[in-house]
């Protein structure tokens, strides 16, 4: 039998801990760690986007609106979807002005 609980108990434990906290009101730092960060890969990020690899790394390089700078995990990049999506957003906005 392994050494860890069951992932049912450690759900129900999760559940048991946010129902006894008071409810409060959620900033968006807090929103997204309730809802987990998620990482993207390259290839996600360039699927979103819908550009080459190349134009993603000058992207990230530009001084007026620059990409989000990948992070480094052991030898993998990923990038941080909510700064993905931010920045997609910053884009929409500025074209449609």
């Amino acid at each position: 039998m392994s050494q860890f609980p069951p992932r049912a108990f450690i759900r129900m434990a999760a559940e048991r801990e946010a129902s006894e906290r008071p409810p409060t009101l959620t900033h968006s730092n807090e929103r997204e760690s309730e809802m987990g960060l998620r990482f993207l890969s390259l290839r996600d990020v360039l699927d979103r986007l819908t550009i080459s690899r190349s134009l993603l790394y000058e992207l990230i390089k530009d001084p007026v609106q620059p990409f989000p700078a990948p992070i480094h995990i052991g030898r993998r990049s990923v990038w941080v979807e909510n700064e993905v999506e931010s920045y997609m957003r910053a884009v929409l906005s500025t074209a449609r002005r």
